[in-house]
């Protein structure tokens, strides 16, 4: 029979055993996190908006470079390039937006189509 002692510091020792693996995995994490996050950084290609259409359809701005931007058209298994822009372009679409539009706090938004549409005739 084990007695109350060795009992006692069997539950200590599985304790300590228990907050190792725990602290063990944890910077375990955090040192992986790390290394991808450095493997993933890149300084030519940077996300500047994202449009959600649909649950697994969007529509993204990308930085391409300086002045370089790409209008991307994401979907589950397809990206499609919608067209490019320079920075001015980029600047120049602010909200612009008839009073009917306004949300329920007060202030306007811009829909897709009237963004769209504003580049269509840009061109």
């Amino acid at each position: 029979m084990i007695s109350t002692s060795q009992s006692f510091f069997q539950l200590i020792i599985v304790l300590i055993c228990f907050v190792g693996v725990l602290a063990l995995a944890y910077f375990t994490t955090r040192w992986l996190a790390n290394y991808q996050k450095g493997r993933s950084y890149n300084k030519n290609l940077k996300i500047i908006e994202t449009i959600k259409l649909s649950p697994d359809k969007y529509v993204q701005i990308v930085s391409c470079g300086k002045d370089r931007y790409l209008i991307l058209g994401l979907s589950k298994n397809e990206v499609t390039l919608l067209g490019e822009m320079t920075a001015d372009e980029l600047i120049e679409l602010d909200p612009v937006v008839p009073d009917n539009n306004e949300n329920k706090s007060g202030n306007t938004t811009t829909t897709f189509s009237q963004i769209i549409d504003k580049m269509k005739t840009k061109k």
